[in-house]
């Protein structure tokens, strides 16, 4: 398909709900094969060949459709909530250690706001390994034992979290806050690495509870900076 060709149209996904609390949708098929090609394009052009490539203000139709998408999947959020599109590619020699994606309440200020949920998309693997594991929230076999399809399970899943397959085109939701606004502990997860010749490609997206808008910062430690999108 060409980009002139592209039409930025409602499309069907499945949804299952994988945990309650915190909550943590999986959709099945959110971005189409074209768009993953398009996004995964843009990281292998020009300057972008860094494990981390943001999309800042993009101006592709597919861009913003992808944007638009994640912003109506969450019914009262506005695209002018959303951070720009994040893509980071995982090797066998990078594995990040359990995170959260919600700020400090002493960082709020200078992140803009909190970021109340996050949408991480599996764009390319072709690797065995690479889960997503969310390592405070326990495997239940009976509770997740019918998302084996999607969740790793064997022996050692009672042990660990929750671990999510990387299957391309498919998306992980979930809400970095608790009911009462504060960061929820619960959301941590790792990014394991792919089996040695593998490679991972993931869709960070982050939705904020105000309007996006943060100052320049200096530091790779820091947000990426960023301006306010015109969407």
């Amino acid at each position: 398909m060409s980009r002139s060709a592209y039409k930025c149209t409602d499309h069907r996904y499945k949804t299952r709900i994988i945990s309650r609390t915190p909550l943590i949708i999986y959709i099945d098929k959110f971005l189409l094969d074209y768009e993953i090609q398009h996004l995964i394009e843009l990281t292998e052009t020009g300057h972008q060949t860094s494990s981390t490539v943001d999309l800042e203000c993009q101006k592709t139709p597919v861009v913003k459709c992808i944007a638009q998408r994640f912003a109506r999947f969450q019914a009262t959020i506005r695209v002018e909530h959303i951070e720009p599109l994040r893509l980071v590619k995982y090797t066998s020699d990078q594995k990040y250690e359990p995170y959260v994606d919600w700020f400090l309440e002493a960082d709020l200020e200078k992140y803009g706001s909190q970021r109340v949920a996050t949408f991480f998309t599996y764009l390319y693997a072709n690797c065995s390994q690479g889960e997503t594991e969310f390592v405070n929230v326990r495997f239940n076999k009976f509770l997740h034992g019918k998302f084996c399809d999607i969740l790793v399970c064997n022996e050692n899943s009672r042990e660990l979290g929750i671990r999510f397959r990387p299957i391309a085109g498919n998306t992980i939701f979930w809400y970095n806050v608790d009911e009462q606004g504060q960061g929820d502990v619960l959301t941590a997860r790792a990014e394991q690495p792919p089996e040695k010749g593998g490679l991972k490609i993931g869709l960070n997206t982050w939705t904020h509870v105000e309007k996006f808008f943060v100052k320049k910062m200096r530091t790779l430690d820091d947000i990426h900076s960023t301006i306010l999108c015109d969407f």
